[in-house]
């Protein structure tokens, strides 16, 4: 079965860089990159290690966290831009992800090997990645935004417990944060478990987004009673339930699902064990450093997948009618 969307997806994707490209925030962020930028080469003489920030760290520092915001910010266009390169054909569906599907009337075979099992007819999903990468790009585009509007309410020193949430911008940040790794367990599943249904796939994506968003919520309170700790040992035995069946079935003939596994596996238990060890004692400087570290790889890893070959790790048709992987 072909998921069907038509090459006027592109239109789509430039009404909504339009629309991002006209909110206040985006705008402000900018003039203010562009000021920095400019303030830094005049106080530097342009000398570049100045610039730089060799001699001043906080000039460093305030360059990095700029450059990530615009890329964040700017990862729908950025992906685009890597479509556009990487493709020769722009408009033609190109197909990067394949999933099952279970079929009243199947026409397509399929055989796992390694548990010697019958012939199970199933019908197979194929997807565009850039389907996929898209919510998860604007999520983290609108995150972006969120944070630049709370940040500028807060200072260094803003400690990451039950008193942030006092903030009206505050919401917003983390509203749009939750709705990102929803998208981004959707995206990395999808392109993991091959030999998994689509229906696997959402509703395990859609049990670890809830599972980790308990632990981002739980990263502002402290844990001092013995049903905390005990609520958050029951929240951790469901996230290995639900990852151990699909780290154990994926797709070790393909890299790229491999790598999509590896990312998946990192980026959930770098913000798990982030957050929980947070205990409403960390800075707030730390829970977004950790935050906006996950979303820069992921969003590296977006662009190196829509810029390889899309039959990299095609199923493979044999006379029989069947699909190997």
């Amino acid at each position: 079965m072909l998921v069907e969307f038509q090459d006027h997806y592109i239109i789509y994707v430039g009404l909504g860089l339009g629309m991002l490209c006209c909110c206040r925030g985006l705008v402000e962020s900018l003039a203010s990159c562009v000021r920095g930028v400019d303030d830094c080469v005049d106080a530097s003489c342009c000398d570049v290690r100045e610039a730089c920030g060799l001699q001043d760290a906080s000039v460093c520092a305030l360059l990095l966290r700029r450059a990530v915001l615009l890329f964040c910010l700017g990862q729908p266009l950025l992906l685009s831009a890597v479509r556009l390169i990487a493709k020769r054909d722009h408009l033609k569906w190109h197909v990067s992800a394949w999933l099952l599907q279970a079929d009243s009337a199947p026409d397509v075979a399929l055989t796992n090997a390694t548990l010697a099992a019958p012939l199970v007819r199933l019908g197979v999903v194929e997807m565009d990645y850039l389907l996929l990468a898209l919510p998860f790009s604007f999520a983290s585009a609108a995150n972006a935004l969120a944070f630049t509007r709370w940040s500028h309410t807060q200072d260094g020193t803003t400690a990451w417990d039950c008193s942030v949430s006092e903030s009206d911008t505050w919401f917003g940040f983390e509203l749009t944060y939750y709705v990102q790794v929803l998208c981004m367990n959707w995206m990395l599943l999808g392109l993991a478990c091959r030999e998994h249904t689509v229906l696997e796939v959402y509703y395990v994506g859609l049990a670890l987004a809830l599972v980790t968003w308990y632990f981002l919520a739980a990263s502002r309170f402290p844990h001092d009673t013995k049903l905390d700790h005990w609520v958050g040992s029951v929240a951790f035995s469901v996230l290995l339930l639900a990852l151990l069946p699909l780290w154990d079935s994926l797709a070790t003939s393909c890299s790229v699902s491999l790598a999509a596994g590896a990312l998946h596996a990192v980026s959930v238990w770098a913000l798990v064990l982030g957050h929980y060890s947070a205990f409403g004692n960390a800075s707030a400087a730390y829970v977004c450093l950790l935050r906006f570290g996950v979303t820069v790889l992921c969003g590296v890893f977006n662009m190196v997948v829509l810029a390889l070959d899309d039959d990299l790790c095609a199923p493979v048709l044999v006379a029989s009618g069947v699909f190997i992987q």
